[in-house]
């Protein structure tokens, strides 16, 4: 499907989903409310539909975290890199995290973002729309990640009906509309997930694992199993090589993990 003509049916339904949510917050009647959840819901089942293959998507949870539990000077500086292609999203956004005293940069496409990340700006965090002109999302994701970049990247999107290949980039889901609560909730996810700061400075890095693994990680990395990959490699004992595949599947860096499991 056209890129054009899909990024303005997402818009349309990204409308249909907030006015949606927008009446059951705001209106106390369950009919009202079980014929705005109806809407809502159609509304996803056509992101499913357009979509390929329904059974090959996932469904993403959005989860809320207490805000009573959170420690707000850990948020204080945080670099944030926000790319959405609506300005009115990347405001709302800049002014939730301006009470941090955050440090924003925003891109309206892929390709500013890109720019702004070869330019010198390493983001702790950055806030990705999924549905963008030219390149998407996910795409801008994979090639900030090839860059080097290891920020903790949150889709944002009302669309919950994913690929499960999309899925596996993002660290965390946002959802559209959004609320200080959704934004706190990613960013407490952030600071719980440990965050690997190992330097990949060697490409022939030696594996110290089973040939068993290192053969399951060869056949993985050779089929470009991302999903498949991740999932392994967290399967495994904490270790330097441990680190090593994680720091370099982050990168996307596929060679580096091919080359070392070869050399090992």
């Amino acid at each position: 499907m056209d890129k054009k003509l899909l990024h303005e049916i997402g818009n349309y339904l990204h409308q249909i989903i907030s006015h949606s949510e927008y009446i059951m917050q705001m209106n106390s009647s369950s009919d009202v409310n079980d014929y705005a959840t109806k809407i809502k819901k159609s509304a996803y089942s056509i992101d499913a539909i357009i979509s390929d293959s329904v059974a090959k998507k996932q469904e993403i949870a959005i989860s809320k975290s207490s805000i009573d539990t959170i420690d707000f000077e850990q948020f204080v500086g945080m670099k944030i890199m926000i790319v959405d292609d609506i300005g009115e999203n990347i405001e709302i956004m800049q002014n939730i995290f301006n009470t941090f005293s955050c440090e924003i940069v925003s891109a309206n496409n892929g390709e500013k973002a890109l720019e702004i990340y070869k330019n010198g700006f390493s983001p702790e965090v950055v806030c990705m729309d999924i549905i963008m002109p030219g390149m998407d999302g996910a795409e801008t994701t994979r090639q900030l990640k090839s860059l080097g970049c290891g920020a903790f990247f949150i889709a944002v999107s009302a669309l919950k009906n994913q690929s499960n290949e999309v899925v596996s980039i993002f660290d965390s889901w946002l959802p559209k509309p959004f609320t200080i609560e959704h934004i706190i909730g990613s960013l407490a996810k952030y600071k719980s997930t440990p965050r690997v700061c190992l330097e990949v400075k060697n490409d022939n890095f030696m594996l110290d694992l089973d040939h068993d693994i290192k053969d399951e990680l060869l056949e993985k990395v050779n089929n470009g199993a991302y999903s498949s990959l991740m999932t392994l490699i967290k399967t495994l004992p904490q270790s330097k090589s441990k680190e090593f595949l994680q720091k370099s599947l982050q990168k996307m860096d596929f060679n580096s993990i091919k080359e070392s499991i070869l050399s090992s």
